[in-house]
């Protein structure tokens, strides 16, 4: 009876497919759901991100400011000392001794 081994043969072959479809299936729901976890994180990394290049970008604009300001101190120290400089000539030339 060939015939019913063949049958045999092909209903084991059918039932394993459809064992292994079935552990596919589950794979398959596993990934979808690994997915959409990686999707949160990879839209909450942008937010951050964003955030982050914002916090850089005020930073540098205040570093900018603080660098002016910075360097009206210093020219107006050094007019500072150029007058405290000439003051102090003008004593010595008037017979004064700083």
């Amino acid at each position: 009876m060939d015939i019913e081994r063949t049958m045999q043969f092909i209903l084991e072959q059918q039932a394993r497919l459809e064992a292994s479809a079935g552990r596919h299936d589950e794979q398959i729901a596993q990934h979808t759901e690994q997915i959409a976890q990686h999707s949160e994180q990879i839209a909450r990394n942008a937010e951050q991100i964003a955030g982050l290049a914002d916090l850089v970008g005020r930073l540098a604009q205040a570093e900018i400011r603080l660098v002016e300001r910075m360097e009206k101190v210093e020219d107006s120290q050094q007019r500072l000392f150029t007058r405290m400089d000439r003051f102090i000539q003008g004593l010595e030339g008037n017979g004064h001794q700083a």
